[in-house]
């Protein structure tokens, strides 16, 4: 990384259009660059060029592994069975948390961070993990999320033991600590482990961010610098980079900011709509202006810039409309190491407990 790499990575904008409450680009991408800079003296770089691809041996493992679940599923599905393999399992590590989002919730009405003081934060241990980890392998993924998984000070140890398993490794972070985490040498590996990293980014008006999340301005200023260090690093190390951006009735204008910022700096955009417990906000869908930002949205996918998902999946996911759940698909277990059946949102779930087979 060199000056010719920094005018490289600076921010080039075409959509967006800076407010003048938003921050000053070119010095916190100064910031960014200087930061990079220094994680990437510490981080393992896999020179081999196929590491940069889907050729990857863990990746062509977990690719194999995901079209042969897929296709047993659709068989299962044609004759009315729906007990599928699990595509990816979700684990919930942790209900510790360092923000307070004002949209924060388990599924079930809680907020993870007063569900940690109350009492329910007795996570498993590091072996215990690794045995629930074990479990999962013969699925596709693991999504480490919370909380705020990055608290947990095993998860680089644990990120390496999914890894060695051949699983594809995703994470559901609020971003404000992996700049500094990526200066230590027990995450040197992280970013060559990780494959999918979701940062939550709900407005570019620093003092917004801050009051959404409930934290200090300086703090929600670091989330938004990590998120371009880690636009920078992506360069350098196979890992894509996600913008999970909650939409609320409040933050529907700078939805559309953060669509054009991350269209313009290739960044995935992930939009979900806030609920109201486990219904939609009907008042939010019938805003407007969020009927407009949602056609923007699909048109930039059709477009062909980078979204979490299909411009059909989002437009049913955006609107709320003719969505078939298949709560199977996609396994989530709490910090516990107990399995929610059959979904999280299910008001008369039950747990199934791994105790035994993690005691």
């Amino acid at each position: 990384m060199n000056q010719q790499s920094y005018e490289l990575f600076s921010p080039r904008f075409h959509f967006y259009t800076a407010k003048e409450y938003h921050p000053n680009w070119e010095e916190l991408f100064h910031e960014a660059y200087k930061l990079a800079l220094k994680i990437s003296k510490n981080i393992a770089f896999d020179k081999n060029p196929l590491s940069r691809t889907i050729l990857q041996k863990r990746k062509l493992i977990a690719l194999y592994k995901t079209l042969k679940a897929l296709f047993i599923n659709m068989r299962r599905m044609a004759k009315g069975n729906h007990n599928f393999i699990p595509l990816f399992y979700i684990w919930t590590m942790t209900n510790a948390c360092n923000f307070r989002c004002s949209y924060c919730s388990d599924h079930r009405h809680h907020k993870y961070p007063d569900l940690y003081k109350q009492g329910h934060n007795k996570d498993l241990t590091t072996a215990q993990g690794k045995k629930l980890i074990k479990i999962m392998k013969d699925s596709t993924a693991i999504y480490f999320c919370g909380g705020e998984p990055t608290l947990r000070k095993d998860l680089p140890e644990l990120l390496d033991y999914s890894t060695k398993l051949n699983m594809f490794n995703m994470i559901n972070t609020n971003g404000s600590l992996i700049g500094d985490l990526l200066l230590k040498p027990t995450y040197k590996k992280f970013l060559s482990q990780m494959d999918v990293i979701i940062i939550s980014l709900d407005s570019l008006n620093i003092s917004q961010l801050s009051d959404i999340y409930e934290t200090k301005e300086s703090i929600a200023r670091k989330v938004l610098r990590n998120i371009l260090t880690l636009r920078i690093l992506q360069n350098y190390v196979p890992f894509k980079l996600v913008a999970n951006t909650v939409i609320t009735k409040e933050t529907i204008e700078e939805s559309f900011d953060i669509l054009d910022w991350c269209n313009d700096l290739g960044i995935c955009f992930s939009p979900v709509s806030a609920n109201i417990g486990h219904e939609p906000d009907y008042d939010l869908l019938n805003h407007p202006r969020y009927k407009i930002l949602t056609k923007k949205i699909i048109e930039r996918t059709n477009q062909g810039y980078p979204m979490i998902a299909s411009a059909r999946m989002l437009e049913k996911l955006l609107r709320a409309s003719d969505i078939h759940c298949y709560p199977t698909v996609f396994d989530h277990i709490d910090h516990t190491g107990e399995l929610f059946w059959p979904c999280k949102t299910y008001p008369q779930a039950v747990k199934i407990t791994y105790n035994s087979a993690l005691s």
